[in-house]
């Protein structure tokens, strides 16, 4: 199974001024940019079967551009939204209990310290990145496919956010709950891993991170 983890496109919560209460905000111009190179990117270099997307606003419209540059139905997923935009128990925050991030935590630092206003800690977080990754490992008996239609059917866009990227790190990783170093992704970087379960050697393997060649130096962010 390969996974292609894609951050979404630039958004105004992404804006080093932003000081609005609404963290599910759309993308910038400069985020709908990208949206639209990342897209065309994959079209002509990923021949995937499947298309995954947060339920936020800035990754539903990257993920349209994906979606309509590859022809992909866009999958919709909760368990992929942003740590600290769902309840502690993992269901998705609505707007009115939605609040800003609490002052001084950064999640990775502070495992066990809520990150938003009624929302979880990052072990919850973890819990359910995990969930999500277990579901998708259990699509599919074998793991390692030999024909073209069945190297497709597992070859998996997942249109998500930095911190949802940075705990599938975690979990290939078997990392305790405490971090050193932060896993930076950004707007539109692709992240490529494979599963692939044979003897002696690991399941996992990481092929790139953070992939920016379809941007021109001007349009990273």
């Amino acid at each position: 199974m390969h996974l292609y983890l894609i951050r979404h496109g630039q958004s105004y919560v992404n804006l080093p001024d932003w000081t609005g209460e609404d963290l599910d905000m759309p993308l910038t111009p400069l985020g709908e940019t990208q949206a639209e190179a990342v897209a065309t990117w994959v079209a002509k270099h990923i021949d995937a079967g499947v298309l995954y997307a947060s339920t936020m606003k800035r990754t539903q419209q990257t993920a349209q551009a994906i979606s309509v540059a590859t022809g992909l139905e866009i999958i919709s997923d909760d368990r992929i939204r942003e740590v600290g935009m769902n309840a502690p128990d993992g269901t998705p925050l609505s707007r009115d209990l939605l609040d800003r991030y609490v002052e001084g935590i950064w999640g990775t630092l502070n495992p066990y310290d809520a990150i938003t206003t009624n929302g979880e800690n990052w072990m919850q977080f973890r819990t359910r990145i995990g969930i999500y990754i277990e579901s998708l490992l259990a699509t599919f008996e074998d793991h390692n496919p030999q024909t073209p239609e069945a190297i497709k059917a597992q070859t998996i866009l997942v249109v998500c956010h930095g911190g949802v990227i940075e705990a599938f790190y975690e979990y290939v990783f078997e990392k305790g709950p405490w971090s050193v170093v932060s896993v930076m992704t950004r707007n539109t970087g692709i992240t490529h891993l494979e599963y692939r379960p044979v003897p002696n050697r690991p399941e996992w393997r990481l092929y790139n991170h953070n992939r920016l060649e379809h941007l021109t130096p001007e349009q990273v962010s």
